[in-house]
């Protein structure tokens, strides 16, 4: 991606958009953009956080690892996001890991150079600040999902906030043209492999959803 298309997807960037064009030009001569193939860590858990990055394609999921070593998935993040949002100011570890769930491309930013730049730009700091607002607001819904919805009710929850961000809409509800486990799910919620199966399998019979190992079809509500 050449500089001036750089400038483009910033421009669709919910952080960067409301930045001049000199603005996101600034922005984008301290990025480092890289491929990840699908698995490949990106950074782990506890590390000193020393660059943040900004997803321009694919998938990636944040989990924490269980003192059992299991992972607990925490957020899966599509074309956009700009991540991790705690230790984005230096001098704080990644507080989870990140994993690329499929081949992806994103760009670094490293945090000295982030910090200078929001010392030197009040609107970027406001639209920061709002960011990371709607992120809290995004954890307490799944908080309150987590402890007053039945797992059901949750998987269901999960696939279509998945849906509706990386799906495709179709007359009846939502194409979600993406690899995600049985295994991968239940991570996601916080139960086991076999529940979720027990469940999908439920969903398909109520015709409510088709999931198999490429794409996933959510009936709309």
């Amino acid at each position: 991606m050449g500089k001036k298309s750089l400038r483009e997807f910033l421009g669709t960037v919910p952080l960067f958009a409301p930045l001049s064009e000199p603005e996101r030009d600034t922005i984008a001569s301290v990025m480092s953009h890289r491929k990840a193939r699908k698995r490949e860590i990106l950074f782990y858990e506890g590390d000193l956080c020393t660059a943040i990055f900004l997803l321009e394609c694919g998938m990636v999921k944040v989990y924490k690892t269980t003192e059992d070593g299991r992972e607990q998935i925490v957020n899966v993040l599509h074309e956009g996001d700009l991540f991790p949002h705690i230790g984005m100011f230096g001098g704080s570890p990644y507080p989870a890991t990140a994993e690329a769930m499929e081949e992806s491309s994103l760009y670094s930013i490293n945090v000295q150079e982030l910090t200078m730049l929001l010392q030197g730009n009040a609107a970027l700091c406001i639209r920061l600040l709002q960011i990371l607002e709607g992120k809290i607001r995004d954890l307490q819904r799944r908080l309150s999902d987590v402890l007053s919805k039945d797992m059901k009710e949750k998987i269901m929850n999960t696939l279509s906030s998945l849906a509706k961000v990386r799906g495709v809409e179709d007359v009846d509800g939502y194409l979600l043209p993406i690899e995600l486990t049985h295994q991968d799910l239940a991570d996601m919620v916080g139960t086991t492999r076999e529940t979720v199966s027990r469940i999908i399998s439920q969903l398909k019979r109520e015709g409510r959803i088709e999931f198999d190992s490429s794409r996933i079809w959510i009936r709309r509500s």
